[in-house]
Parts: structure tokens; C-alpha cells; sequence
């Protein structure tokens, strides 16, 4: 049956034998595998199609005319794939929506197929050392116009959404392109014996590659499964490409001077190559290993440059926007890197902090790859060393930032006691000899030297210490004792009775009678009002005056800002002072009715920070 010329005509035939196995194998995998994955069914649907094309081709060469009715019939239907194609592509552009152009291209294609089916779309005949090939007449080159009409159309549809699509779905549609281009140079091998060209088919050789290439670009970076069955593929198939190239090689030498191999020599021919072959397996998969997983391998290198890139960063903005520049440039897609409780895209490093430290977590990296995803553990690892010395040195400027300002509070405090002595007793003796002077004068003299005393009693507060003594108190009954140094204040009240909070009685007093005097200083109405939220409960002191001057509002609770005539500056940053110590704080807040509110927010646990 087969002859010295045949070996071309075997590798051929192994081309679509192994195209059409490609097709099948592919398929199953989609349907078993990936099946969740927008347009999988269908992409295992057009696999199917071809790998039936391409197996009927088969037949001619190796059954010669009698396989002519059945490869007319796959002829005839070779319309449908191609209307599966176009399917496929408009429901990747449109992200599952296809709209009345797919129900088109399948009509066109089914009244193709009826037209092929009916009418005889060509014959097999021999051709050059092939038993039989098929030529297709009238009525097949109208089949096969249509198969290609079909095909521009999803290939220009497909060049459209490569324009519109950015990121890693622009980067598939150009692998879909380029896998499509494999597959167009292919299918011209077809067309030798129609159009009289007499050479070998060789196009033919590169169909295997299609199926694969076409799945790789649409499912490349979303299920680990199929790139790892694409890297052995990748293997295989280049290994069964160089194995196929040498063989060729080595039996043209003695096909060329007229002599056949021996047995013996045919052994030691098959030693060889079997030799060769496990001596280029190794780079071969390193080469599929970086084709199919790009940036999997990270070097010594890589994870010193990640240390030292890493450190630079001086706030965790600046952290957070350094690691995910650096792992998307290993890795060649966007990963977002954030704190764990902020929401954003996937796939992304999460950083967060426990009892035993700060951690890194990858987000969205369950359908990865196994080279992608093992690089981001390691990066991931980078990144927590990182985040915790950014931590360790926020802590310890946050420590020295305190201790200067409790340095500076312990200088201010000695300086007010001392200005305190040194005033209160001019001042006492300004207001003794006063007392011979006309009531009008007497009066501005206790009115300036009250002033005087106010002053220097907020400076000795603010600058004091602020250590509490907390008890459960119940927040009615503070509010209560607060009013009651306030004769004349009348205030409305919404608070809940069995409402508790942990303080120092005599500070909350202090803050609380701050925030009422200053309330009565400028509206009519006041209202107190409390609230248990989730971070603990808040108390509203408001009013209904005309509020807070936008000049001062960001810096209502700095020292010497006031918005009270008379006032000494301090009384409102002595009550951030002493809501701080409690490890809460008060901030300008808003409730319905009132036009200015000052809001207290007293935490569930207490902690004494000063």
C-alpha cells in the first residue's frame, strides 16, 4: 500500500489526524472545564466543526474515491463552524450579546448547507502521491465562498472590537486574530490541487496549531487548567514538529542517492531521534512554560530590585501604588494592590494586619495560572516585610511626634504656672485698688481682669496634664450636672435614659458645660441629643445660630480660634484635648433643625491616651 514517496503523504494525513484529535480533546476540556466561561460552548462547538473538517480530509489520501460522498457531505456543511465562528466573536465583543446578525450568519449558512447537500459539491480524485484529494466544483466553490464570506465577516467584527476593547480582552482579540491567521494560511494547502498547483500541500502541516492557538488567546490568564493542557500541547506539538523536520532531513540523504535505510540502520535511526528527543524536551518546555505562563520565574534579582523598590515609599499611598506598578510589570496585566478593607477589581493583593503581623493575601487568583500565581506569592511576601517597616516607622514618628508635643505641653504648662503666679497678684492688686474708683470704672476693671483670670485658667487647662479617672456614667445625668452650673441655659432634650457611657466625670462635665456655653453665646434654642452607633455613642450639642464662619471651620479646634466675642480661643481645644484622652472626638457635625452642631463621639472601650 505504501510506497518510498509515501512518507510525505503520511505526514499530511498526521497533520489532520492530529488536528482533528486537537479539536475533539480541546473540545471535551472546554465543555468539562471551562463551561462557566463566556462563550466556552461555543468555542467548543466551532473546535468540534473543525476537527470533523479536518479528519474527513483525511479520508482521500488514505481511501482514495470511495471516501467521495462522505467527504462531500462535510463539505456541505462546512458552513455551520463558520457560522459558529461568527457567533462566537460577536458574543466576545459584545460580552454575550449577539444580537440579529448571529440568527444571519446561521440562516446563510444552513441554506448553504441544504444547497450543498442536494446538489454534489465536487469529487475526490488523485493527485500527485495522494490516492485522492478532493476538487470541488460549481456548487463547492459556491460552499466554500461562503465559508470564507462568513469568516471575513467575523474577522473584520473582530478587528472592530480589537479598536473598542481594552486591557487583557483587546490583548485576546489580537490572539484570536493571530491564531486565525494560522488557521487561513493552513486552509490555502486545500486549495493546491483545485487551483492546479502542482506542490506538496505543506500549509496543511501548521493546522494542528489552530485549535490550540484559538483557545489559548480567548482562555489565556482565566483557567489554570486549560494552560497547563496548552504548555504540554505547546510541547508536544513543537517536539513532534522537530522531530518530524529531522526525520525528513535524515531519509532525503539516502533518498537522494537512490538507496534505502536498513533495518539495523533504521534502528540506530530511531535510537537517535529517541535520544534527541529527551535532550530537547527540557528547553522546549521551558520554552512552553514561558509562552503559556509569562512572568512565572522570579530570579534572586527580581526579589532584591522588589526589596529596594519597596522601601522607598514613605506613606502607604505611596506603597499601595509601588507594589502594583511593580507586580504588573512582572507580570504583564493590572493587579490591583490595596488594604483588605477597601473594594476594588480582582485580581489584587490584599493587605491586612492580625496579632501576628501584616500579611498579604491574593484576591481573584483561584482560575491563574500556576507560574503568574506563584510569582505573586512571592511578591506578596515582599510586600508584608514592607508594609510591616512602613508600620514600625509610622510608629516610631508617631511615638517622637508625641513625645515632642508633650515636651512642648510640659514647657507650656510650666511656662503658664509661672505667668499664672506672676499675674494673679498685680491682678488682685489692680482689683483692691479699685475700689475707690467710680462704679463705671470698677466695673471695666473686673470685667478686664476677669478676662484676664479666663485666660490664664484655659492656657493652665490646655497645657496641663489630662489624666482621667472613667466610670460609668449615664449620659443623662452628665448632661443634667452640666446644666446645673449653667443657671438660665435651657436646653431640649432627646436622650435615652439607660444610655451609657465610660468617662472621667469631672472632664465630661468640663466638656460638656464648653460646648453649652458656647451654644447659649449664639443661638436661642439648644438642643442635646444622643445616639448609640456602631463605633460606640455620640453626643449633639446644638444651636440655632448662624453657625460656623467657613474662614475657621477646618481649624475650629486648634488653639486661639474662636468664633465667641470675648472669648479666650482655648475653651474648644481644651474639649479636643480631653475627647482625645478618651480615645474619641469631637468634630462639627449636622442634625436636622439645627443649624450649628458640635458632635461627641465616646468609644464602647476606653482608653486613656495622654
Amino acid at each position: 500500500m505504501f510506497t518510498e514517496t509515501m512518507p510525505p503523504v503520511l505526514f499530511y494525513v498526521g497533520a489532520l489526524a492530529l488536528s482533528a484529535l486537537a479539536g475533539v480533546g480541546l473540545a471535551l476540556l472546554l465543555l468539562l472545564k471551562a463551561a462557566p466561561v463566556p462563550g466556552a460552548r461555543l468555542l467548543a462547538l466551532f473546535l468540534i466543526g473543525v476537527a470533523a473538517w479536518s479528519g474527513g480530509q483525511a479520508l482521500p489520501p488514505l481511501v482514495g474515491p470511495a471516501s467521495d460522498g462522505m467527504v462531500g457531505v462535510l463539505l456541505a456543511l462546512a458552513p455551520l463552524p463558520s457560522a459558529v465562528f461568527v457567533h462566537l466573536v460577536l458574543s466576545f465583543v459584545r460580552c454575550g450579546a449577539t444580537g440579529p446578525s448571529a440568527c444571519v450568519a446561521y440562516g446563510l449558512a444552513v441554506a448553504t448547507s441544504v444547497l450543498g447537500l442536494v446538489s454534489d459539491p465536487g469529487q475526490v480524485v488523485a493527485w500527485r502521491d495522494f490516492r485522492g484529494v478532493f476538487i470541488p466544483n460549481a456548487t463547492g466553490w459556491a460552499v466554500a465562498g461562503v465559508c470564507g464570506l462568513l469568516s471575513v465577516v467575523g474577522h473584520l467584527r473582530l478587528a472592530k472590537g480589537w479598536l473598542e476593547l481594552t486591557g487583557q480582552r483587546r490583548r485576546q482579540a489580537a490572539a484570536i486574530c493571530a491564531a486565525s491567521l494560522i488557521g487561513l494560511a493552513s486552509l490555502t494547502g486545500f486549495a493546491f490541487p483545485a487551483l492546479g498547483i502542482d506542490a506538496f500541500p505543506w500549509p496543511v502541516l501548521g493546522l494542528p496549531l489552530y485549535s490550540l492557538a484559538l483557545v489559548y488567546g480567548i482562555l489565556r490568564y482565566q483557567l489554570m487548567d486549560v494552560n497547563l493542557w496548552a504548555r504540554r500541547m505547546l510541547v508536544w506539538l513543537g517536539l513532534m514538529g522537530l522531530m518530524a523536520a529531522a526525520t525528513t532531513l535524515v531519509m532525503a540523504f539516502p533518498l537522494a542517492a537512490g538507496t534505502a535505510f536498513a533495518g539495523v540502520e533504521i534502528w540506530l535511526l530511531m535510537t537517535g531521534m529517541t535520544f534527541a528527543a529527551l535532550a530537547i524536551l527540557t528547553p522546549l518546555r521551558k520554552v512552553a512554560d514561558r509562552l503559556v505562563f509569562p512572568g512565572g520565574e522570579v530570579s534572586a534579582a527580581d526579589l532584591e530590585t522588589w526589596r529596594e523598590d519597596l522601601a522607598q515609599p514613605a506613606d502607604w499611598r505611596g506603597l499601595l501604588d509601588c507594589a502594583s506598578r511593580l507586580i504588573s510589570l512582572h507580570l504583564g496585566l493590572p493587579v490591583a494592590v490595596r488594604l483588605e478593607m477597601a473594594d476594588g477589581p480582582v485580581p489584587a493583593l490584599l493587605l491586612s494586619r492580625d496579632a501576628r503581623g501584616w500579611r498579604c493575601h491574593l484576591a481573584g487568583w483561584d482560575h491563574a495560572p500556576p507560574g503568574p500565581r506563584h510569582a505573586a506569592g512571592l511578591f506578596a511576601g515582599c510586600l508584608a516585610d514592607a508594609a510591616g517597616r512602613l508600620d514600625r516607622a509610622e510608629a516610631l514618628a508617631r511615638a517622637e511626634r508625641e513625645r515632642q508635643q508633650e515636651a512642648r505641653l510640659a514647657e507650656l504648662g510650666q511656662l503658664a504656672a509661672t505667668v499664672a503666679h506672676d499675674l494673679r497678684n498685680p491682678l488682685n492688686i489692680i482689683a483692691m485698688a479699685a475700689t475707690g474708683a467710680p462704679p463705671a470704672v470698677r466695673a471695666e476693671i473686673a470685667e478686664q481682669v476677669g478676662r484676664m483670670e479666663m485666660l490664664v485658667r484655659d492656657v493652665m487647662d490646655y497645657a496641663g496634664s489630662t489624666r482621667l479617672e472613667p466610670q460609668t456614667l449615664s449620659v443623662a445625668d452628665a448632661v443634667a450636672l452640666a446644666l446645673s452650673g449653667l443657671p438660665g441655659v435651657k436646653v431640649e432634650a432627646e436622650i435615652d435614659p439607660a444610655l451609657s457611657i465610660r468617662a472621667d466625670p469631672r472632664r465630661l462635665r468640663q466638656v460638656l458645660v464648653n460646648l453649652l456655653e458656647n451654644a447659649a453665646a449664639h443661638g436661642q434654642r439648644l438642643a442635646v441629643m444622643a445616639e448609640r452607633v456602631a463605633d460606640g455613642v455620640r453626643i449633639h450639642v446644638c444651636d440655632d445660630g448662624p453657625g460656623i464662619p467657613a474662614e475657621i471651620g477646618d481649624r475650629l479646634f486648634q488653639p486661639f480660634v474662636s468664633r465667641r466675642p470675648g472669648g479666650t480661643g482655648l475653651g474648644l481645644a481644651i474639649v479636643a484635648r480631653i475627647m482625645d484622652a478618651h480615645g474619641g472626638s469631637v468634630a462639627l457635625g449636622a442634625w436636622p433643625g439645627w443649624s450649628t452642631c458640635l458632635t461627641l463621639t465616646f468609644p464602647d472601650r476606653l482608653e486613656n491616651r495622654i
